[in-house]
């Protein structure tokens, strides 16, 4: 923009003829209210522009800075100086006008809109990362509620379903919410349910077993169901020994031996003869 005013216009004319045709091309109303070539200072105001037209239905707190930017390049050009600009009021915050006031400025005006750009696009940067953030841990609270959750059976016969891959993060989150919800119940047996389980590694097998040892030192007993004959071979080839903690193919089975060991029966109810 100020190469294209350089040498090729009167400062005068530009003031006095610029600001009507600006206006009929809907930039809005500019009005000069200072001008000063000793000094290479202008003071525009400008009012009822496309941009403030713009800003105001998308974002309110939105400042106009692509026609001021455009009115620094225009008497970079006319004074043959890098001038910029420096917004006195706007329309914002309330002002019935934008007041810009133009100076000498060190650095030229493409590259104060390159940096303008560049503040721009990290802005936008830093509140699409905020946002994800703010999803990220409103799905990492979701799946800590929905991930193996502690199921009463009966009293002092817990479940507790594995679900998906395990980190280290969710193996100490399982065995405190475990050991939490066994002690609270005073339980005294858990069905840890693999069924949900499609692969172990011995990353998760030594999580097991901590699960395992941690409820042991409460007093109580682990079982292993829903133990698919994959896994079972998958558990038996890795060089943790699992070997002595009972295990059953259904959590079915597995509830019938807890209650077994806790004394319990179940009885099928007999249906009453109508006449």
């Amino acid at each position: 923009m100020s190469n294209y005013y350089q040498d090729r216009f009167d400062i005068r004319e530009v003031i006095e003829q610029y600001k009507d045709i600006y206006r009929n091309a809907g930039w809005g109303n500019v009005e000069i209210i200072y001008f000063s070539l000793e000094e290479k200072k202008v003071i525009i105001r400008l009012k009822n522009s496309w941009e403030h037209r713009i800003f105001k239905m998308i974002d309110r707190k939105q400042s106009v800075v692509l026609l001021p930017s455009h009115w620094a390049g225009v008497f970079s050009g006319l004074f043959k100086e890098n001038m910029w600009y420096e917004t006195k009021k706007s329309q914002s915050i309330g002002h019935d006008y934008d007041e810009i006031e133009i100076t000498v400025s060190s650095t030229t005006p493409s590259s104060n809109i390159h940096k303008l750009a560049r503040e721009k696009e990290q802005q936008l940067i830093c509140e699409l990362e905020n946002k994800v953030e703010e999803r990220t841990k409103q799905l990492t609270s979701l799946v800590k509620d929905l991930s193996s959750p502690v199921i009463l059976v009966l009293d002092g016969i817990l479940v507790i379903p594995l679900i998906g891959r395990f980190t280290e993060e969710r193996y100490e989150e399982l065995i405190e919410k475990a050991l939490h919800e066994f002690s609270r119940r005073q339980a005294s047996h858990l069905l840890i349910d693999l069924t949900g389980m499609n692969q172990f590694d011995e990353f998760t097998i030594y999580g097991l077993e901590r699960l395992i040892s941690s409820i042991g030192l409460l007093g109580g007993e682990c079982t292993l169901v829903g133990v698919s004959p994959s896994l079972s071979i998958q558990i038996t080839k890795s060089e943790i020994n699992l070997n002595n903690l009972i295990s059953f193919s259904t959590l079915q089975q597995g509830v019938q031996y807890a209650l077994e060991q806790s004394g319990f029966e179940i009885i099928k109810k007999k249906k009453r003869n109508t006449l």
